[in-house]
């Protein structure tokens, strides 16, 4: 089973920034307003906060967590402001890719495991509000591809 010794203090990080990373890429695909916002921030902390069964993965799952719900997540997440839409949803793409090098250091199993829940945070944040757009079905697709996850 996978766990956090196995990465590199920078993959680490990289896997640990993914949860808010990829919320923060889903808001700036839906763009919606201030109150979207906030029902869409609930939608993807439920998700990270309680996985559901992760199987072969829920341990290092448990690892990632608290960690991803730490002050310094939050702050790193935040320095996107200020680039246009589509930059803030490339940059997050590009940069979940780092995470995905990551996890592929990992049994498969366990790689679709964490992948899967990084898709269903996504998704959370995405039907949260009015709808899933199409933007945000395709960031949702760009998502699962990093990860290499199928989605329904």
């Amino acid at each position: 089973m996978a766990q956090k010794s196995d990465f590199t203090e920078a993959e680490w990080r990289a896997v640990t920034d993914a949860p808010l990373l990829i919320m923060v890429t889903m808001f700036a695909a839906g763009g919606h307003g201030p109150i979207a916002m906030v029902k869409e921030s609930a939608a993807g902390a439920r998700v990270l906060q309680t996985p559901g069964d992760r199987g072969p993965a829920a341990a290092l799952v448990a690892q990632i967590v608290p960690e991803a719900q730490s002050k310094e997540s939050r702050h790193d997440a935040e320095h996107r402001k200020g680039q246009s839409i589509e930059q803030l949803i490339a940059g997050g793409i590009s940069d979940l890719g780092v995470a995905a090098e990551a996890l592929a250091k990992i049994p498969a199993d366990e790689r679709a495991q964490v992948g899967g829940w990084f898709v269903d945070i996504a998704k959370a944040v995405a039907a949260a509000s009015k709808g899933t757009s199409d933007r945000e079905a395709a960031t949702i697709q760009e998502i699962a591809a990093v990860f290499d996850v199928t989605t329904a």
